[in-house]
């Protein structure tokens, strides 16, 4: 069990302010406060993919065994498929407001 002690903080939102964050992190797959520490971090989660992409995805999977004896298309169809999931699934990390440090300038865990 982890002995991390947690602050809370409160912050006053308009109702749209509050409805776009909520819905935002819903989006993403996360809790509201999940969402504000990834932003803290400099991480900008991306909404959860779509039905057709998660599809395409299967797609690309499903092509390993016809490709498992070539190597170099193996190789290409790795690259081709951690790409996708790259641009689609990984937060982007923003350089404003302190470059890539956390707020505070700590470095990230």
């Amino acid at each position: 069990m982890s002995n991390t002690k947690f602050k809370p903080i409160k912050i006053n939102l308009t109702e749209e302010e509050y409805e776009t964050i909520k819905t935002y992190a819903k989006k993403c797959g996360l809790t509201v406060t999940d969402l504000c520490r990834s932003l803290l971090s400099r991480y900008h989660p991306k909404p959860l993919p779509n039905a057709a992409f998660r599809e395409m995805l299967t797609q690309l999977y499903a092509l390993y065994p016809a490709v498992n004896d070539d190597e170099s298309a193996a190789a290409l169809l790795r690259e081709i498929i951690l790409g996708f999931e790259k641009k689609a699934l990984l937060p982007d990390r923003s350089a404003k407001y302190g470059g890539n440090e956390p707020v505070g300038g700590q470095g990230s865990n």
